[in-house]
Formats: C-alpha cells, sequence, structure tokens
C-alpha cells in the first residue's frame, strides 16, 4: 500500500489537515504546523519537507480552520489509533514484536478482536495500529468511544 493510499483510508475526508514538522536537534527543534484543505496538498508538503530534512506528522483529525491542532478545534476523526512505543528509552517494550504481541493480548482479553486486526504501522521508535472507518465521524462522537478505548487499554 502506498502512503497516499494509507492516509486517505485513515484520514476525513473534510476540513483542514494538518501537517507538522520536526528537525534539528531533540529539545531544541524547530516546529513547522501546516494546515490545508486537500490531503494531495498535504502529501506533497510532507514530502518536500522530509526530502529537507525534516520529520513529519499528520494530525488524525481534521480541524475546523487553520489556527490550531489542539483538540477543540477538531472537527473529525476517521479511525481508531494507538501508538506502542519500543525501545531502550521506552518503559513498556524493548522490542517492536513485544509491543505487537502485547497488543494481541490486549485485544484478545478485552473482547475487541472483534473490530479485526490494526493496520500495523513501523514508526521508527515503535508500532502505530490504526483501526480505520469506512466513514469520518465527527470528533464530538470519535472523543468518547477513544476515551473509552484508551481505558480499557490501561486497564488490562
Amino acid at each position: 500500500m502506498q502512503t497516499i493510499d494509507f492516509l486517505s483510508s485513515v484520514l476525513p475526508t473534510a476540513g483542514h489537515y494538518c501537517l507538522f514538522a520536526l528537525r534539528g536537534p531533540k529539545g531544541k527543534e524547530r516546529r513547522l504546523q501546516t494546515f490545508n484543505t486537500h490531503l494531495s496538498a498535504v502529501w506533497d508538503s510532507a514530502q518536500q519537507l522530509n526530502a529537507d530534512g525534516w520529520n513529519t506528522f499528520f494530525a488524525l483529525s481534521t480541524f475546523q480552520d487553520d489556527n490550531s491542532r489542539e483538540a477543540p478545534n477538531a472537527s473529525y476523526t476517521r479511525c481508531l489509533f494507538v501508538d506502542l512505543d519500543c525501545g531502550p528509552k521506552s518503559p513498556y517494550y524493548a522490542k517492536k514484536s513485544d509491543a505487537v504481541a502485547a497488543l494481541d493480548t490486549f485485544m484478545q482479553g478485552s473482547g475487541l478482536a472483534d473490530l479485526g486486526k490494526p493496520w500495523l504501522v513501523d514508526s521508527g521508535g515503535g508500532v502505530h495500529a490504526y483501526w480505520p472507518f469506512h466513514e469520518h465521524v465527527p470528533s464530538t462522537v470519535w472523543k468518547p468511544v477513544a476515551e473509552a478505548f484508551k481505558k480499557r487499554a490501561k486497564a488490562l
């Protein structure tokens, strides 16, 4: 699967997309945030920033306007997701395979295996898991579901 196809599957189809980028030494990074209403334009920007040495990240919600990528400005979301940090500095998982095994145990133990297997993405420093929805939902609907998901994950 190509990255743009993946993004088209997990990102909403309406609102302002946000691209966040970092460059420089940890703790002194330069930060850049851009918004666009067209996913293809955000993707083009991400490719250029990556070529210029930036680390780029996509917000998984879209936003009402281009003033902020904070929760009160969120419009829509199109997936549930979890970020599993790994490595020697992680308090949770030494290896990515440990994180994936723990995710599978969580899914089985919580009864959430009915959601189906998530899409797994190697994030460099860990694993991201995504459960895409068929369509985007208002963030006000998504947030209580995501909070319940988070609470259930912490309980196991």
